[in-house]
């Protein structure tokens, strides 16, 4: 464990030798992490304890270096020996800023034959080049809804 020569106190002046200690605010525990930060790539190191305290580095205790979250959209990279983080079996959890899950998919609906008039111009041209129908043989064309139809009887039924 590195240590730091500090002053004792201030009457007798001695120097001893003091742990590094945790730079959490009211924690005293010794450190026993190193974090450093690269902003431009947006990279967290958690790196076991440097020999030399560093400027740009913090040093963070066992607990503090467990429970260290880096900023949203950035990566925290732990590459101290032996302490494996061990991810959640499962999904996560759901959050408010990720992207919701998809809606199961639903079988598609069956829709009417759509008989717009470029449908209806293009099979006869398809069926004189050899090409297959559209409906499997057998089945029958559904006719269309007319004025006295119960579909149109209601819409037509004051047009006199």
């Amino acid at each position: 464990m590195p240590w730091s020569v500090t002053r004792c106190h201030r009457r007798c002046g001695t120097f001893r030798a003091m742990p590094r200690l945790c730079a959490r605010p009211g924690c005293c525990a010794p450190a026993t992490a190193t974090f450093t930060f690269d902003g431009l790539r947006r990279i967290v190191w958690l790196a076991p304890l440097a020999e030399a305290a560093a400027y740009s580095a913090g040093d963070l205790c066992r607990r503090h270096g467990e429970l260290l979250k880096p900023p949203r959209h950035w990566e925290l990279r732990d590459i101290r020996p032996g302490l494996g983080h061990v991810e959640p079996a499962g999904s996560p959890a759901p959050s408010r800023y990720a992207p919701p899950p998809p809606p199961p998919s639903a079988p598609a609906p069956t829709l009417p034959f759509d008989r717009t008039p470029s449908h209806t111009a293009a099979r006869p041209a398809a069926a004189a080049a050899g090409g297959r129908s559209l409906l499997s043989p057998g089945t029958e064309r559904v006719p269309l809804p007319t004025a006295t139809s119960p579909l149109l009887s209601r819409a037509f039924r004051n047009a006199g």
